[in-house]
């Protein structure tokens, strides 16, 4: 259990101090002397050690998830009284609660409308699983560089600093928070009004301890350095973290908001009944013949019936009967069939609909040979990529993954960047495909995939090995060609995937 925090004036100290951790696996290369930087440098520097898609404008979370504008109306009051008077009260907002709450929702939008009014500064959407979305280490050079781009006069002291020392970016996060963020800061004259820095999904950090360390820096912005900062951190009621934000420290600069008990079947029929408005005028072909109103108030019931509570069982029901693989009306009408039969199961509702979901698919064997690598490995790959590293065909993978869309987010390769990346949708299924007791006969046993992905990886090796230097080894000589050029991934944690890009160059042998 975390060591409590205290804070002293000057200089800062903290009984909790981990050990700082290793350098980021990003190659960085830094000149020998600081003058060689000119202009910008210091931040173009900055911007290869962030992580791009944490941003709540990232292509890469797009399209976002967005709360209803006809829901969660007092939370939204709550927050959005909080961000005008931080400077006054509690400067950090813990909105807490569990998967399916609509955490992420709450936080797009807010960041959203604080953007608008000029008061958003950073933002940082964590996602399990998901590489650098899941890297606590890019955290804190990822606000800097964001609020150098918000707050006046910010950009060139950040910028300096890194010129005049561009190891920074490889240093522990203590050191990171002080030079990258309170030192520039203390070079400029403060905003009037807080600037808020939205910190979604921290549970989703690759660990505990990295997480309180989090926690334990960002009080002592607040305590210590008196930075006109306040924070907006949503995640999972996870123990660990209510232990530290209950702390006498947290107590005294914190509140919070459980979503459970703001979250009603009120909102969530008007969030049924909006989306499946929108459904229906969007698949109006695909509608003919079918009544209105659609669908019925029984089945909007049952929907409501089967949350729990919750927006994710909706939300995965919504993205199903949305697919435009099939009919809506048919595919919810499978919904339904799939929701009654299953009344004297155990599993969950959502358990149930994702047992639905995986069972039509024409060839289960094809579909967990992609689902696997998609939960073990730590960083997702774009489509190609994927069906590279696992030895299939192009357009196999958005082929075998035609019906899956709601538990799967696979781009449109016809209106999608090729370097947006095949991922599970939502921790919660990662968690019920790797559980063999909610899964079966759809279990993913990770060691398995572990394994298979090494395999694919010696295969991958070998193939760039012969094709950069022949079959005869390094010493032959190769004349100018082009060839895959190969990239290190991060697979998961247990392994280092080499996979082939879609991308070719000239090469001049040997």
């Amino acid at each position: 259990m975390p060591v409590p925090m205290t804070f002293q004036k000057s200089p800062p100290s903290f009984q909790h101090s981990p050990p700082p951790l290793t350098p980021s696996p990003r190659e960085l290369s830094f000149p020998n002397h600081p003058d060689q930087y000119t202009g910008e440098d210091g931040l173009y520097l900055l911007h290869s050690a962030i992580a791009i898609g944490a941003s709540y404008d990232s292509i890469e979370r797009y399209p976002p998830p967005r709360a209803h504008p006809q829901t969660r109306k007092v939370v939204f009051e709550i927050i959005l009284s909080w961000t005008k008077n931080a400077l006054h009260g509690p400067r950090v907002l813990w909105v807490h609660g569990e998967a399916g709450s609509g955490k992420s929702a709450i936080s797009q939008t807010v960041a959203e409308y604080c953007a608008q009014s000029g008061q958003l500064g950073a933002t940082f959407f964590f996602s399990h699983g998901k590489g650098d979305l899941s890297d606590g280490r890019l955290l804190f050079p990822t606000i800097a560089y964001k609020l150098a781009g918000a707050i006046p006069g910010l950009r060139a002291s950040l910028s300096r600093a890194i010129q005049v020392n561009p190891s920074i970016l490889t240093h522990s996060l203590e050191v990171q928070v002080q030079k990258l963020i309170v030192e520039p800061f203390n070079m400029i004259c403060h905003p009037p009004i807080p600037t808020l820095v939205v910190i979604d999904g921290l549970d989703a950090c690759e660990s505990a301890e990295m997480q309180h360390r989090i926690l334990t820096l960002i009080a002592q912005l607040i305590v210590v350095h008196r930075l006109p900062l306040c924070f907006l951190i949503t995640s999972r009621l996870q123990p660990h973290l209510q232990v530290t934000f209950d702390t006498p420290v947290y107590r005294k600069l914190s509140t919070r908001i459980p979503l459970d008990v703001f979250i009603s079947d009120t909102d969530i029929r008007t969030f049924l009944r909006s989306e499946f408005a929108t459904i229906r005028q969007y698949h109006q072909h695909a509608m003919v013949g079918i009544p209105d109103p659609w669908p019925s108030e029984d089945v909007i019931e049952l929907i409501v019936q089967k949350s729990g509570g919750q927006f994710l069982y909706p939300a995965t029901v919504l993205k199903y009967v949305d697919d435009n693989s099939g009919r809506p009306a048919e595919r919810l009408t499978e919904v339904v069939v799939a929701a009654v039969s299953a009344s004297e199961v155990t599993l969950s509702p959502t358990d149930q609909l994702c047992h639905h979901v995986l069972s039509t698919s024409p060839n289960p064997a094809a579909l967990l040979r992609i689902l696997g690598p998609l939960v073990v490995l730590f960083a997702p790959l774009p489509q190609r990529e994927l069906e590279m590293l696992i030895g299939v065909e192009p357009g196999e993978v958005s082929a075998t993954l035609r019906d899956m869309h709601s538990l799967v987010d696979v781009p449109d390769p016809r209106t999608s960047s090729p370097l947006q990346r095949v991922r599970i949708s939502q921790p919660s299924t990662r968690e019920f495909l790797v559980d063999i007791h909610r899964s079966l006969p759809f279990w993913i046993e990770p060691g398995k995939y572990h394994a298979e992905i090494n395999s694919w990886t010696t295969q991958n090796i070998s193939i760039c090995y012969t094709n950069i230097y022949g079959a005869n080894g390094p010493a032959t000589l190769r004349r100018r060609f082009l060839r895959p050029s190969c990239s290190t991934i991060c697979a998961s944690r247990d392994s280092c995937t080499l996979a082939c890009r879609p991308r070719y160059e000239p090469c001049l042998g040997g």
